[in-house]
């Protein structure tokens, strides 16, 4: 938007931060409906919610490693789970032509929201900015040049990089750094065939995985 040009850098960072700050409301919102439920999340609806995000994100035209990190798991995982269930195998691909038959009007450069908001998720989780970019199908280059171009998208990657963990927090961690939340597995129903078999202590955890930092 032209109008940011004549807006202050303070008031445009403000901006930045307050729309990273709401990139996880929608987890917010979920936990508040559950609790409304009188109850808390399983690990089937866990692994329900992670695949409809996947899915939404290949209707948009997001590329399988893009499709992963919005759905908050591996790439590896990810394909396990299409390999296994032949249904979301058979979703993912739709959703795929479904992109391509039926591509939403591009933003600038090409990108869409959902592209931009794995970009700044990649960013915040300590990517840095050829391969965050590469995960959305752009070149570093070309983002250094819709940064230039864009001052909004300036403010926004700024701001995924201030939120990014502090370095004494990342030191040593692995190329795909698991964060868990504990969840119940449902006692009523025989595990789905798309969630891998439980190892360990894993039996009431489920992993989010994000890239963890490859530099400064």
């Amino acid at each position: 938007m032209d109008e940011w040009r004549e807006v202050p850098a303070s008031r445009l960072d403000t901006w930045a931060d307050e729309v990273l700050a709401g990139l996880d409301a929608h987890e917010g919102i979920d936990r508040a409906l559950r609790r409304a439920l009188g109850r808390g999340p399983t690990l089937g609806e866990e692994n329900s919610t992670r695949m409809a995000d996947a899915l939404r994100a290949a209707a948009l035209g997001l590329s399988p490693a893009a499709c992963a990190l919005a759905a908050g798991v591996s790439e590896r995982l990810l394909a396990n789970w299409q390999a296994r269930d032949a249904s979301f195998g058979a979703a993912m691909a739709a959703a795929v032509e479904l992109a391509r038959t039926r591509r939403a009007e591009p933003g600038p450069a090409g990108l869409n929201p959902a592209a931009l908001r794995v970009l700044l998720t990649a960013l915040r989780a300590g990517a840095l900015h050829a391969p965050a970019a590469a995960l959305i199908g752009m070149s570093g280059r070309a983002l250094y040049r819709l940064r230039r171009e864009r001052p909004e998208i300036a403010a926004l990657v700024a701001a995924a990089r201030r939120a990014r963990p502090r370095k004494g927090d990342r030191r040593g961690a692995p190329r795909y750094e698991r964060r868990y939340r504990l969840v119940r597995l449902d006692g009523s129903t025989t595990p789905s065939p798309s969630v891998p078999a439980p190892r360990a202590t894993a039996d009431t955890l489920t992993p989010e995985s994000h890239p963890a930092p490859e530099g400064p």
